[in-house]
């Protein structure tokens, strides 16, 4: 999930002399989110104006915020005005870093005549959400929610580099904790790709470590063991070598590149599998509308259902606890990630104050190789996307 910037329309003028760069005068402060957009629409538009033969003297631009589906903002239109024309330029920064993704010196504001947040979707492809609805621009008309559905079905989810982790700590003093606790297992597969140069690798390996935790109920759904006894209570295996080979098989079936995996992939390679090993599988979302059912979630661990989880933004959590206090060491990122989720931690905090403070938890396999388990905060930096839990039978 992208971190939402507050925007506020802002007048821009460019002074373009022929040969000359282009400068721009802001008529108040921009944010860096909106210098870093400023530094590569001004590139883009000296570059515009050489190739193209543009003389204009003065451009004036106008910067507005466009959103994605999610309503994060995602970059800034640039609405200009010069001699008798106008155009306009979309800079986005879907990946990281902020990129031109259309650039129009003729051509009308794809926006215009609509009040409400510019909904980018791509190329050529604009709504307007108002109201509690998006809108196509083209028609006028709401966008069914079916539509809306589908696009964001296609939303890709990848893991990002540790270099893209951020960290903090976070001490909770307390005069009272209790905690409801459940896991599948009390120690499950912890399945990685991320060491073996596959990259946007987290949905297949969430995927191999769903599969590994069912091959202990139906063996043959791997080539391997995936776990043993321990006086009495069944240990599965961390990341044996051989679980590699699984991932890599899923990477495939899912039809994975080095942009992501979509859901409808994750499905459908799961699908895939599970029948060439001659078994069959189900998924059920555990969402309502566009929120997590935690209780659902909760319910389907107590029966003995692991979950993929898909999610804008994601932290990885581990808990220290003392005898009064308990410290969170938390990893962080605004990237897309999935997950397989075997177990829940929900503690509730009674403060000095008399004030209670409740922090729900996820026990995930990371597909992180310096920290392949961890907790989940839900509620902290994300925005969850899709939660399934995942039958094989």
């Amino acid at each position: 999930m992208r971190k939402l910037i507050s925007a506020i329309c802002a007048l821009v003028i460019l002074a373009a002399a022929t040969f000359g760069a282009v400068h721009l005068h802001s008529a108040q402060a921009s944010t860096p989110f909106e210098e870093e957009s400023n530094l590569v629409f001004r590139k883009a538009l000296e570059e515009i104006l050489e190739t193209e033969g543009i003389t204009a003297e003065y451009i004036t631009v106008v910067t507005q915020p466009v959103y994605d589906l999610n309503l994060d903002q995602l970059g800034f239109i640039y609405l200009m005005s010069y001699d008798d024309y106008e155009g306009f330029a979309i800079v986005i920064n879907a990946t990281g870093s902020f990129e031109v993704a259309e650039f129009i010196m003729r051509g009308d504001n794809p926006f215009a005549g609509f009040y409400g947040q510019k909904v980018y979707l791509g190329l050529m492809m604009y709504l307007i959400y108002y109201d509690g609805n998006f809108i196509n621009v083209e028609t006028g008309d709401i966008v069914d929610e079916e539509i809306i559905e589908l696009l964001y079905e296609y939303a890709l989810f990848k893991n990002n580099s540790d270099d893209s982790i951020m960290t903090t700590n976070e001490t909770i003093h307390f005069v009272n904790r209790t905690a409801n606790t459940n896991n599948l297992a009390l120690a499950t597969p912890a399945y990685s790709l991320s060491q073996s140069g596959f990259p946007a690798s987290c949905v297949p390996a969430a995927g191999a470590n769903i599969i590994g935790y069912w091959a202990r109920f139906f063996p043959n759904l791997t080539d391997f063991e995936v776990g043993r006894y321990v006086l009495g209570t069944f240990m599965y295996h961390n990341n044996p070598a051989a679980a590699t080979a699984l991932a890599i098989e899923l990477y495939q079936r899912m039809g994975t590149t080095h942009e992501g995996t979509t859901t409808p992939q994750f499905r459908a390679g799961m699908t895939s599998y599970v029948q060439s090993r001659g078994r069959n599988i189900s998924f059920a979302t555990q969402m309502i509308g566009s929120n997590i059912h935690f209780g659902a979630v909760q319910a389907q661990i107590r029966i003995g259902r692991p979950l993929a989880i898909f999610s804008f933004g994601f932290n990885m959590i581990n808990i220290t606890s003392g005898a009064n206090s308990t410290t969170y060491c938390i990893w962080y990122s605004t990237g897309n990630h999935a997950m397989a989720v075997f177990g829940y931690n929900v503690i509730t905090y009674t403060l000095a104050n008399g004030t209670q403070r409740t922090d729900r938890f996820l026990r995930v396999a990371t597909n992180f190789s310096s920290r392949s388990t961890a907790f989940f905060n839900i509620d902290f930096q994300t925005q969850i996307y899709r939660v399934y839990a995942v039958n094989i039978f």
